[in-house]
């Protein structure tokens, strides 16, 4: 097992977010070890009651792992741990940031000089328009511009980002299995 792939084992416990697996690899010192404690050990760790610290020490009973593998190779998908280089600086440095992203296509260093533009599902004729503008000046200039994929303005922002032949991503809130909105499919490929 590899390092990302135990991270992606953790990352799949239920009840075990971002702040509890921070815990668990800084305890037992890797995602590796983590995934090899027993149940006593992990009760240790502050956050950690019997029942969950017996849920993640049975995680293999839980979590389908050689499955989920296999559908992150089906969609094309690369997994980015906190560790990999090309993991978004900014969002390391959150309190509670994801172990791990799924990534749909590629991301370069030059992502990491980004400007969000969001705002809202129900826009105005002129939010959308100033949405737009600014989208593709912001590609223009070199940035890459960072949107979730909803309605309205963050389809605004990625369609004008794409118009100036630029560079942009959609943080998809839902998860890449579950695209949404539907009518955004074409967009995000």
């Amino acid at each position: 097992m590899t390092r990302t792939e135990a991270f992606l084992a953790l990352n799949l416990i239920p009840n075990v977010g971002p702040v509890r697996l921070r815990k668990l690899v800084d305890f037992f010192g890797s995602p590796e070890q983590a995934l090899r404690a027993k149940t006593a050990q992990i009760a240790e760790i502050n956050g950690f009651d019997q029942k969950l610290a017996a849920s993640v020490a049975d995680w293999e009973s839980q979590v389908d792992l050689p499955g989920e593998l296999r559908k992150i190779a089906d969609r094309q998908l690369t997994l980015l741990t906190q560790e990999d280089e090309l993991y978004p600086d900014l969002l390391r440095q959150i309190s509670g940031a994801p172990f791990l992203l799924y990534v749909w296509g590629n991301l370069t260093r030059r992502d990491h000089h980004a400007i969000g533009v969001v705002g809202s599902r129900q826009a105005t004729h002129y939010g959308l328009s100033t949405a737009k503008k600014l989208s593709f000046q912001i590609a223009y200039a070199g940035y890459t511009v960072i949107s979730g994929l909803a309605r309205g303005i963050d389809t605004a922002a990625h369609e004008a980002a794409l118009a100036a032949k630029g560079r942009t991503i959609a943080v998809i809130g839902s998860g890449i299995g579950k695209l949404y909105p539907p009518e955004n499919q074409a967009l995000a490929e």
